[in-house]
């Protein structure tokens, strides 16, 4: 479950549950796969989908610094 009053200021505490609810399922969808796929864990498969995450996260915010 997300905790919501990680943002502060957020108009739309509800539509961001939906968004995360319908994300997790597609998320789920696409690890599953990738986990028969290519033979690894799930816990391997959202470890690595948290380093990407983190990653991106920085890239996102410099970009967004930049401009």
């Amino acid at each position: 479950m997300i905790n919501i009053h990680v943002f502060p200021g957020l108009e739309e505490p509800d539509r961001l549950l939906r968004q995360a609810a319908k994300l997790t399922e597609i998320l789920d969808v696409v690890v599953s796969d990738f986990c028969d796929e290519q033979r690894v864990s799930g816990e391997i498969a959202w470890q690595l989908i948290q380093g990407l995450s983190d990653v991106r996260l920085e890239r996102l915010r410099g970009e967004s610094r930049s401009k």
